[in-house]
């Protein structure tokens, strides 16, 4: 599993060109010509607050617009970032460095040796979705479980009901647990049957066999998975981001920018919109997921811990 703190890194091979138009463009007119030396960055690794908080620092001898990529997936941008790594291990840095005579980068190796011992605290998105050993959850058994609408946790659209907890049993009996380990464990298991909600298996609006399944739809089906916890987040408290070709939480359908039917995403990451403990009463958590699909439309899913 991967944890860190940092928000949201713009991605792309095409926002690293730009940082080198960018220092061409600053360029005097008449040097137009003049490329300039290749970019040799260079950095220095500081602790932060504990031995498992570090601190990223630029220290390149020429201007350059910095990119760093560590060997967990976390991505960042700036002349200093923070990282925080959970289990110990040895973990591989890279800063790119965008400069006006083009590309250069560097990679360092560190080693942490120890786990983070507030990684699992249920007041941080990892400890409260995975607990310090595995936490297991389900839909949640009330109306609105889930729901789409024109904004974030907004069920304007259509909303499912109280009565929907019977009426799609079988989804609701879907389980999703995540385990507190150093491969980030994902079991989904939808015990063997799921809606097909006019679009899945033979179409029906009831439940079938996992058997209806078409060959693109298989992937939906129980199977183990992994999963991260990344920053970020509409709502800044992280992200969820299942790996695995068909894993899912909730509709099999939504997935980031889209519903698509008739075949599985490789991942789909959920912003986490709200973590309450015993938020349904009796020791039971509630976890509630978004997902943006096709503008301006967004998919709400409240887990509740078994």
């Amino acid at each position: 599993m991967k944890h860190t703190n940092k928000t949201r890194f713009l991605t792309g091979a095409a926002f690293i060109l730009f940082g080198v138009v960018l220092f061409q463009a600053c360029k005097k007119e008449g040097e137009d010509n003049v490329l300039g030396a290749k970019p040799t960055p260079d950095f220095e690794v500081v602790q932060g607050t504990d031995a498992n908080n570090l601190i990223l620092v630029n220290k390149s001898s020429m201007p350059i617009i910095p990119y760093w990529s560590v060997s967990t997936g976390a991505k960042m941008t700036g002349d200093s970032a923070k990282i925080n790594f959970v289990l110990k291990g040895t973990y591989q840095i890279t800063l790119t460095g965008a400069g006006q005579g083009g590309l250069g980068s560097v990679t360092k190796t560190i080693t942490i040796a120890q786990n983070d011992p507030t990684a699992c605290s249920p007041t941080k998105p990892l400890g409260f979705i995975a607990s310090c050993t595995s936490k297991k959850w389900k839909l949640n058994p009330a109306a609105s479980a889930y729901k789409v609408g024109p904004g974030v946790d907004d069920g304007g659209w259509w909303s499912s009901g109280a009565g929907d907890v019977t009426a799609r049993s079988c989804e609701f009996n879907d389980e999703y647990t995540f385990v507190f380990d150093g491969a980030g464990t994902f079991n989904y298991d939808n015990k063997g049957d799921f809606y097909a909600d006019g679009s899945l298996g033979s179409n029906s609006n009831g439940c079938e066999p996992n058997a209806n399944f078409t060959a693109g739809q298989k992937p939906w089906a129980s199977g183990n998975f992994t999963y991260q916890v990344l920053p970020g987040g509409v709502k800044g408290l992280g992200q969820l981001k299942v790996v695995g070709l068909g894993a899912h939480i909730g509709l099999q359908k939504v997935r980031n920018g889209a519903e698509i039917t008739t075949g599985a995403a490789n991942s789909i990451t959920y912003d986490i919109l709200e973590m309450k403990q015993n938020g349904a009463g009796a020791g039971h958590d509630l976890l509630k997921l978004g997902v943006a699909i096709a503008a301006p439309g967004w998919w709400t899913f409240t887990l509740r811990s078994e």
